[in-house]
């Protein structure tokens, strides 16, 4: 199958919980359609076996617009659908583990809530480091996390050479910081699938990273 598996510009999340009730082959095509490269496929609601149907929906959709296609959490259907990486938390399937089930091109991202975390995440041999939350952020149960701010960015890109993905309260009025920071790529949730204009909004930020 193809893959296009570089972690760069513009990343979202696509999960039935946070696209305000919108069918999720529909948001993704329109954020595609503005440009993101990288998009996530997170579920938390729905059946394994209607979950793995979504996600060869999404993989197919993927192939068309050439862009990287990630998986959250579930290693099984990540290899099942060769998505291009599989993401992963702190309290997830161990990384090692992972690269067991995964197809030998297969990828790993995993996130980090500190410089502690992310070097323990290179060092079990992660392809990219998510690094969070940069600002305060209410998305998918994160309230609770205390902001690291872009500096945090900065740190980690002096000690890795790996792709850092920001994520956590990032939207057009602070996009300049982490990128400023060192940041290959950047996760927006709220403020492209909850907007109410998914490819306007996308094609917004877009254009604003591109023009950084």
């Amino acid at each position: 199958m193809t893959s296009f598996s570089e972690i760069k510009g513009v990343y979202t999340i696509i999960d039935p919980e946070a696209t305000k009730g919108r069918d999720i082959f529909e948001v993704t095509k329109q954020v595609l359609n503005a440009g993101v490269k990288v998009f996530q496929y997170r579920d938390k609601l729905n059946e394994r076996n209607h979950f793995l149907e979504n996600a060869f929906k999404l993989k197919e959709l993927s192939n068309d617009y050439e862009a990287c296609f990630v998986i959250n959490d579930a290693v099984d259907i990540a290899r099942i659908v060769d998505a291009d990486y599989l993401h992963v938390g702190q309290s997830d399937l161990p990384v090692t583990y992972c690269r067991e089930i995964l197809n030998p091109q297969q990828k790993i991202g995993r996130s980090n809530g500190s410089i502690k975390e992310a070097s323990e995440s290179e060092k079990l041999g992660v392809d990219y480091l998510a690094i969070g939350a940069i600002f305060g952020t209410d998305t998918m149960g994160k309230s609770h996390r205390k902001p690291l701010g872009e500096k945090i960015i900065s740190k980690i890109k002096s000690q890795s050479d790996l792709p850092v993905v920001a994520i956590g309260g990032i939207e057009i009025s602070n996009l300049h910081l982490v990128k400023e920071a060192g940041a290959n790529s950047v996760c927006i949730v709220s403020a492209i699938t909850y907007a109410e204009n998914p490819e306007l909004s996308a094609q917004k930020i877009v254009d604003f990273w591109d023009s950084i």
